[in-house]
């Protein structure tokens, strides 16, 4: 039986593809997974993890980490240097034979997916001579309050820490407004090893929340719509021109639409002219 005997098109994605993608995008956009303030991007000795980049990155000058504030200290005019890094991002299709989930999240779920990351960071501690020397005397009350930019503090060096974590879930299909949307889902967050047990509880249900409300609705794709413009160019043959997208309907024939599965995400669609 061929793939399109239910559909118009037929696509599937190995998870090797996927992860092969996201090496070369670290490779050669390393800003995306590098996050430092201007004192530790000047220095990128001082980072928690060396940055491995692709040579184009150096021959067009492009930068190794995205520039962002310092950590206010509140009631000073001070921030702290800081960075963080991705150092590692894998995903795994279901039958979950890329890396080892933790005992909380094993076994993976069928028709689920699940990513690893690997998260470091560092904070700029500076010296104790030099905080002593900028503690700030009692304020007048007579002087009016000024507010302009963050002063970052220097450091010699991060202090820095590596975290573990891994996110299971799927895609599926919803319907909002009368169309249909793939959006991708989240099971379970489970953040490897930190002590004591409330604080690694307080972080995943923060984070687990984030992704939930914040991340995840923003990476839902409409279908419904969606146009392929395959005659475009030649409309005295083919009009008219457009190709509308919608997802194949589950039956006993497509019990999983999109299905992840056999290490793959496959997708079944359904094209039509108008």
């Amino acid at each position: 039986m061929a793939f399109t005997d239910h559909c118009s098109i037929f696509a599937a994605f190995h998870e090797d593809g996927f992860n092969r993608i996201i090496r070369h995008v670290r490779e050669q956009r390393p800003s995306l997974f590098n996050y430092a303030t201007a004192g530790m991007a000047a220095s990128p000795r001082l980072l928690c993890q060396a940055i491995t980049a692709h040579p184009i990155v150096f021959e067009r000058g492009n930068p190794l980490v995205t520039i962002v504030d310092p950590l206010p200290i509140p009631g000073t005019p001070y921030g702290v240097n800081f960075a963080v890094q991705l150092t590692d991002l894998a995903i795994d299709f279901h039958r979950n034979d890329v890396f080892p989930l933790p005992r909380e999240l094993d076994p993976l779920a069928t028709q689920h997916l699940a990513i690893k990351l690997r998260l470091c960071g560092g904070i700029g501690c500076p010296p104790r001579d030099l905080v002593d020397r900028l503690t700030l005397p009692p304020r007048d009350p007579a002087s009016p309050r000024e507010k302009g930019p963050l002063i970052p503090l220097p450091a010699r060096s991060l202090t820095c820490f590596c975290l573990e974590a891994f996110v299971t879930g799927g895609i599926r299909i919803a319907t909002y407004y009368g169309k249909p949307y793939l959006e991708p889902f989240l099971d379970g967050f489970e953040i490897v090893d930190i002590t004591p047990k409330g604080l690694e509880d307080g972080m995943e249900c923060y984070i687990s929340l984030v992704l939930r409300l914040a991340v995840l609705p923003g990476l839902r794709i409409l279908l419904s719509h969606t146009p392929l413009n395959l005659t475009q160019g030649v409309p005295d043959l083919f009009v008219p021109t457009k190709v509308v997208l919608t997802p194949a309907p589950v039956s006993a024939a497509v019990p999983n639409n999109p299905a992840i599965e056999d290490d793959l995400l496959k997708v079944f669609v359904r094209a039509e002219v108008i």
